[in-house]
């Protein structure tokens, strides 16, 4: 009986003293104030250890997305280092090639990704397609690609050059040519500051 005394009194005291917190200070009631555009996400990258992928977000920007470079419970279908398997497991992994990282981009977003939204506006490469990459001595990279480019949309462009660029640059920065398997080409830069969606 008297611990119920006790916390009855707690919460009044706690009320009261809330209220007056709230309704004397001369606080006055306002309307929602716009802080801005949409939230961004900040990535968090072990480039040792970690991929970054772009994928579309609801709003046509792009996402980052961070993935394991090597297999882990529930991720049967992340990158796996040739001669990996051989190594100390909780050692790092190294940076995935950058060959590997537009494949797993190319397998498009996971269950999870797809819950929280994300979606691809790339095509699924054709069985058995490669990708090679070749990086210059002035910061451009080229990426010949197995799809067809003539006629990707441009979030598609930009999830493979922001894919391709965060790789092989910590910043992202740098000229990214993509060639597709139809000879188009298109270069660009990603563009996007590092931790923001755009």
């Amino acid at each position: 009986m008297r611990c119920a005394w006790w916390r009855g009194l707690a919460a009044a005291v706690i009320a009261t003293v809330g209220a007056s917190l709230a309704g004397g200070c001369g606080i006055q009631d306002s309307d929602v104030i716009e802080a801005g555009g949409p939230a961004t996400v900040e990535a968090f990258l072990d480039r040792d250890n970690d991929m970054l992928l772009f994928f579309r977000s609801p709003d046509g920007g792009l996402n980052p997305v961070v993935r394991p470079a090597r297999p882990s419970a529930g991720f049967g279908d992340a990158y796996v280092e040739p001669g990996s398997e051989d190594r100390n497991p909780s050692g790092p992994a190294g940076p995935a090639p950058t060959e590997k990282v537009v494949l797993a981009l190319l397998a498009g977003p996971r269950e999870a990704d797809r819950a929280a939204g994300l979606t691809t506006a790339l095509p699924a490469a054709r069985p058995g397609g490669t990708v090679q990459v070749e990086v210059s001595s002035n910061s451009g990279i080229t990426a010949v690609l197995p799809l067809a480019l003539k006629d990707l949309p441009p979030t598609a462009l930009r999830q493979l050059t922001c894919t391709i660029a965060y790789n092989q640059a910590t910043d992202g920065r740098g000229v990214v040519t993509l060639r597709g398997h139809d000879g188009a080409t298109s270069s660009g830069t990603c563009g996007l500051a590092p931790g923001a969606a755009g």
